[in-house]
């Protein structure tokens, strides 16, 4: 900052929610829930480029899609929070940066790795 005079915030393009609530839980179909769930991508936008997969299946809660990926760690970090996965790329990483999302989808796990761009 102090070089440069502005920091360039990684960029993933996802949003999610920090909670969910347990009626929210119950129309994911989810038991427990650690993590981020995805509740949508930015088209274009570097998940997206990466196959990261929002909810897309209507459930009983009006804006709530299920289905999304759930990301539980980032480069082999576990995450409990959308605020904690916030927390270690801007702490941590740069526009450009190549990380490994560990995410749940269809109960299975996978990793995916996402070329992060800079925050519009």
């Amino acid at each position: 900052l102090i070089s440069d005079g502005k920091y360039e915030y990684p960029y993933l393009g996802i949003s999610s929610t920090s909670d969910l609530t347990l009626a929210q839980m119950e129309a994911l179909g989810l038991n427990t829930f650690t993590g981020a769930y995805v509740l949508s991508v930015t088209p274009g936008g570097p998940a997206d480029q990466a196959g990261i997969q929002p909810g897309s299946k209507d459930t009983n809660l009006q804006g709530l899609k299920a289905g999304g990926d759930i990301i539980t760690a980032v480069d082999g970090h576990p995450v409990a929070t959308f605020d904690q996965m916030l927390s270690y790329l801007v702490t941590n990483k740069s526009p450009g940066d190549t990380i490994v999302l560990t995410v749940l989808r269809d109960g299975q796990s996978k990793d995916i790795s996402v070329t992060l761009g800079q925050r519009p």
